[in-house]
């Protein structure tokens, strides 16, 4: 039997110290573009704005929260974020060090975390653990450590949140469980706002479930639910209301559905025949040298980001220039690409959508890619040990924000850099499976020759 220090505090130390090791190969990452956003944001963070107007943006709170909270106990975090955020350069990457040490505890935890999801749902260690390895192996998590953006905490709330529910699933589900998985997506929807659409599919999955699949009392269900619930109303609503108080918007952040759904309707523009292209061109690595090889220029060309003809590059000027200049609050501009653009060609969006879900799960390049193909065997495999409901319901919210992300942006796989953890449970079952496969193979071999 394995010891519990093995089984649990060996695999975090181990985590902690290849992460590690992986923050400093990768090294302090100067920021950039949305990372310079977050350092502004920082230095003039608010929980009651100082002027009662709104810019145009409301941002998800948690993220410029914790770089303000970090500027407030360490002067050398003070000093470099208020240079990042004046432009006048010369700035010392080296003073966000405390930063970016915080960031890679979390990414360390997501990983172990990863760990714990796969032997609650599997009850196997060395599965586990080599899954676990997968997900450093992939390296896609690391990345994120030391750059100035919300992946650490977005990650850590989201896989926080996936850990719980396999534990709710297979192992113990009283109100504890549900507690801290509410408030680990709280951590998600706080940092990225898009994950508050899961909480409103959950709120009818999680009854749901426990009513149907578990057979329990209407009692129970409703008492999960709402300890599930219980961290949104603390923390999330009062945001909300805050932000409804002082910009008249009732939500955790604004101004930026516009701006990202009219890149996202432009992809509609492409021809059936640029759709069927599309599965290629956007396969990682090697997808546009092949389509090039395969196809006419006209069907690929402008499918990539960088064309000046592109449908991202029209989403991005002419369509957005357009929808601004015919709508002027966020609420009509919304209105105007749902009921002028995406209703009356719903069929189109749907479809696209199902391509730009694929482009999104390419996490990692070549990794996405094997674990996409072991999608199905390893789905087999884990509901042979965990059963088929459990799975689906642990897998759910995974391929709702691929979807989710799909419908209304461009959908890049740093969007859906969790799904490393559904690639590497995939990858270790499918191996597993044809190892003992080709075992019985060489046991029936050796039989016959006796």
């Amino acid at each position: 039997m394995i010891k519990k220090t093995n089984l649990y505090l060996f695999p975090f130390i181990f985590c902690l110290l290849i992460l590690t090791i992986q923050a400093i190969k990768v090294g302090y990452q100067e920021p950039v573009f949305d990372a310079l956003s977050y350092a502004d944001r920082a230095t003039s963070f608010s929980l009651v704005p100082l002027e009662n107007k709104r810019d145009g943006i409301i941002v998800a709170p948690l993220y410029p929260g914790f770089l303000s909270l970090m500027m407030s106990v360490d002067p050398e975090v003070n000093k470099a974020i208020r240079c990042y955020s004046d432009r006048k350069g010369g700035c010392d990457v080296s003073g966000l060090t405390s930063v970016y040490a915080v960031q890679t505890v979390l990414i360390a935890v997501v990983v172990y975390f990863c760990y714990l999801a796969c032997l609650f749902l599997t009850k196997r260690f060395w599965l586990s653990l080599a899954a676990m390895m997968l997900v450093l192996f992939a390296g896609r998590m690391s990345e994120y450590s030391t750059w100035l953006i919300t992946e650490s905490w977005a990650f850590f709330g989201f896989i926080s949140f996936a850990v719980c529910l396999a534990y709710a699933l297979k192992v113990k589900d009283n109100l504890c469980v549900f507690l801290f998985m509410g408030t680990g997506l709280s951590i998600a929807v706080l940092t990225r706002p898009s994950y508050l659409y899961l909480v409103y599919f959950l709120i009818l999955g999680i009854p749901l479930y426990w009513l149907l699949i578990k057979k329990e009392g209407l009692k129970e269900a409703v008492f999960k639910t709402g300890a599930f619930l219980l961290p949104f109303i603390l923390f999330v609503l009062p945001w909300m209301l805050r932000n409804y108080s002082y910009y008249g918007v009732f939500g955790v952040s604004a101004g930026y559905g516009p701006h990202i759904l009219s890149e996202r309707v432009a992809y509609n523009m492409m021809s059936w025949a640029e759709y069927a292209v599309s599965f290629i061109y956007w396969l990682p690595d090697f997808g546009d040298s092949l389509s090039r090889s395969l196809f006419p220029v006209e069907l690929y060309q402008k499918l990539g980001f960088g064309h000046p003809e592109g449908y991202y590059k029209y989403g991005n000027s002419v369509m957005r220039a357009e929808i601004y200049r015919q709508a002027a609050t966020e609420k009509e501009r919304i209105s105007l690409l749902l009921n002028g653009y995406i209703l009356p060609d719903i069929v189109k969006h749907i479809m696209v959508t199902f391509s730009l879900s694929l482009r999104g799960m390419w996490v990692a390049k070549y990794f996405g890619l094997i674990g996409v193909f072991a999608l199905i065997p390893g789905f087999i495999q884990l509901k042979k040990i965990a059963g088929t409901a459990p799975v689906l319901f642990f897998a759910f919210p995974f391929f709702f924000m691929v979807g989710f992300n799909a419908f209304v942006s461009v959908s890049i796989p740093r969007y859906n850099v969790p799904l490393v953890m559904i690639y590497s449970i995939a990858i270790v079952l499918t191996g597993y499976a044809l190892w003992k496969l080709v075992q019985r193979r060489l046991v029936s071999v050796g039989f016959n020759k006796n």
